[in-house]
């Protein structure tokens, strides 16, 4: 059955262990934390605001944090994400490590190396810089290197729309193998610019994707992977819209509790001048 989760990093000034606690309380069912919200400072407060979710952890971006871990000169960063995964994966409930393939600076050797050290099953992302083919060739050389730890591949909806077009952005799911999809990033996005947005506030036909995909009967991991634009409460309604088409219980849990906690927490963003 269907995973649903949401992309938790700091917003506005709420670290990432409090938007975990709010998530928490909707009845979220996962979440996916990333280096920029996540650190040996927080990770108690964030481990005890779990509560039963699960959770996939984004190693960092190039284009977000500055490096990522085929960077050879950024190895005390690196070493501090490996640590603070290794120690507390067991606590965070981690069920997957997703990472890109190289960049602008970084190299394959690093980014390997780097990857073998994490004790958890990883997913490589499609990226805008990489054709389909050149994306599934990448993906047969980290399996050939990686082994059993690669558990899959993560797809991108957004990254192959502004590479692919609208057209033929569906297209690398019947060149990649299908079985071996292990999560979906969902988000909305502008005509040039992958935004992360809550879903009708960009150009992307969300309908279409979650029709594709419930029609392919996808049945692991979907993240959300939106930055609370143009409100958390937009965002809070494009992870029930998923639930709707692929898990109706969760649907009606987190409509009830929207429902019930909004205004306790509008009241909460409101005092800390958030909308």
């Amino acid at each position: 059955m269907v995973l649903i989760g949401q992309t938790i990093q700091a917003y506005e000034g709420l670290g990432c262990e409090h938007l975990v606690r709010f998530a928490n309380l909707l009845g979220m069912e996962a979440c996916e934390i990333n280096p920029k919200g996540t650190s040996f400072k927080n990770i108690n407060e964030i481990i005890n605001s779990l509560g039963k979710m699960k959770t996939t952890y984004h190693l960092p971006v190039e284009g977000i944090e500055g490096y990522d871990f085929a960077h050879p000169d950024k190895e005390k960063e690196i070493g501090d994400i490996i640590k603070l995964i290794n120690k507390h994966s067991d606590d965070l409930q981690l069920i997957l490590g997703v990472f890109h393939p190289m960049e602008e600076k970084g190299n394959f050797e690093t980014l390997v190396e780097n990857l073998k050290q994490l004790n958890i099953k990883l997913v490589v992302e499609n990226i805008q810089n990489y054709s389909d083919e050149e994306f599934k060739d990448l993906y047969v050389k980290f399996k050939d290197k990686l082994g059993d730890q690669l558990q899959g591949w993560l797809f991108d909806v957004a990254h192959s729309y502004l590479r692919n077009g609208p057209k033929n952005y569906m297209n690398l799911l019947d060149k990649m193998p299908f079985d071996e999809l292990e999560e979906i990033h969902l988000s909305d996005c502008t005509i040039n610019e992958d935004s992360h947005y809550s879903f009708g506030a960009g150009i992307m036909p969300i309908e279409n994707i979650l029709e594709e995909m419930k029609r392919r009967k996808f049945n692991k991991i979907i993240v959300n992977e939106i930055d609370a634009y143009p409100s958390v409460w937009s965002a809070i309604d494009s992870y029930r819209r998923v639930a709707k088409y692929f898990k109706k219980p969760l649907y009606v849990k987190v409509s009830i509790r929207k429902l019930f906690f909004k205004p306790v927490v509008q009241g909460r963003l409101k005092k800390a001048n958030i909308v």
